[in-house]
This record gives C-alpha cells, structure tokens and sequence, in this order.
C-alpha cells in the first residue's frame, strides 16, 4: 500500500513538496507525485464511499502567516509522460477551495460530504477521449502535479494534503 499526503511539512515518501508561484495568471505545481523506480502509482477516479465519480481529496492549505489560501484559488492535476516536454491537464480545473477552507478534514472525509472533496479526473487534453478516466497511472518515469494558481503562497509546515488511500493503488512495471 502507498499513501500520497503531505502533513505539516511531513511527506509520503513518493511525495514531493513544491512552491507555488503567487500572484501569476497560470497554476504551478505545489505537488508531485514521484513513484519509487520500477513501479507505478494508480489514482482511481471512484471509491466505494459516496455516489460521484472523483478521487478524494482533502487538505488544509495556508500560507505563511497560517492563513487558508485565498477561496478564489484554482486547482487542477497536471501530467508530464516520459519524454514530452509538456504537462496536460488530467483532471477537472477545481474554480473555488470554498469547501476545503469551510470545512475540518474530518468533516471532508464524512460519507456524507465525500462527493463534495472529490476532483474528477479527466482523460489528457491532448488524447482522443474526453470526459472522466477511470484512473490514471503515474509511472516512475513520469511527472504527476498538483498545481494551483493563487494570490499566495503555500506554506507546507502549515499545510495538509491527503489523497484517500481507497483510490491509490501501487503496481510493479
């Protein structure tokens, strides 16, 4: 079993820690999962839990000052493949983290608030499918970013970030 979080500056050992670029009109990374060589990580796009198609996410981001990141602030996933210079988005763009700001983890974790921390992963915007994945595999050699775009700057000693462990798989390539 593999987990992907990051704890108040803790992270899983297949996580690495970014800093966004503030105040610029694109996302950058905050995230990344990176899996141990010869394997893959499988981010499912549907849990027992809840009736909506999404993985899972909760978190608890803040700046420096421990303040929430501005509601205002997009998210979205990014992929890069081995050998392309390029990251496509792979997942719906998240508008608003009204919910994540509003709300404890415990409570976005509940059965009955689950729908609502789930972003819908979607098939690369270059590939000739579209709309929801069923999962998406982050292979050792890939790149898999969160990313968002914000007024402010994470501050992960004073940040959460968690991926429901129902929707990470680990496989060997």
């Amino acid at each position: 079993m593999v987990d992907v979080y990051i704890s108040n500056g803790d992270a899983a050992d297949e996580v690495v820690k970014h800093t966004n670029a503030s105040g610029i009109e694109r996302a950058t990374p905050i995230a990344e999962i990176d899996p141990d060589r010869g394997t893959f990580i499988r981010l499912l796009n549907q849990v027992d839990r809840g009736s909506e198609v999404g993985i899972p996410i909760y978190m608890k981001l803040r700046d420096s000052n421990g303040d929430p990141l501005p509601t205002n602030t997009r998210m979205k996933f990014e992929i890069r493949r081995a050998g392309d210079d390029d990251t496509h988005k792979v997942s719906e763009q998240v508008e608003q983290i009204s919910f994540w700001n509003q709300n404890d983890l415990t409570t976005q974790r509940d059965v009955d608030n689950i729908d609502n921390a789930k972003v819908v992963l979607e098939y690369p915007e270059a590939a000739s499918n579209t709309g929801a994945a069923p999962f998406h595999d982050v292979r050792d050699i890939d790149a898999f970013y969160v990313a968002v775009e914000s007024a402010a700057e994470i501050d992960w000693s004073q940040s959460e970030f968690y991926v429901d462990n129902a929707a990470v798989k680990e496989g060997s390539r």
